[in-house]
């Protein structure tokens, strides 16, 4: 018997992105275009924020179509390279 763990996933599969950025002006539209870049056009209207008691944080959630592992690591370490990202989930 096999006891190679299979994939986790199922691809293509609608796959949630959390990320934490700081509130910045223009940090949406470059966080956008970064999953735009990687995951193809996005229904922009369906991501949802939410900011910090304080409104220096952002909390952004975006479902994107994944068609691979290998494209949400590349997609993953696209927002962690940039500056105004503090956490990718």
């Amino acid at each position: 018997m096999d006891s190679t763990p299979g994939p986790r996933l199922k691809f293509p599969c609608d796959y949630p992105v959390k990320v934490m950025v700081r509130a910045e002006a223009g940090v949406r539209s470059h966080v956008d275009a970064i999953m735009t870049r990687h995951a193809g056009p996005l229904d922009l209207s369906a991501v949802t924020e939410r900011a910090s008691a304080e409104r220096r944080f952002l909390g952004l959630t975006y479902v994107i179509r994944a068609h691979s592992e290998q494209q949400i690591a590349e997609l993953f370490a696209a927002l962690k390279d940039c500056s105004q990202v503090l956490l990718v989930l």
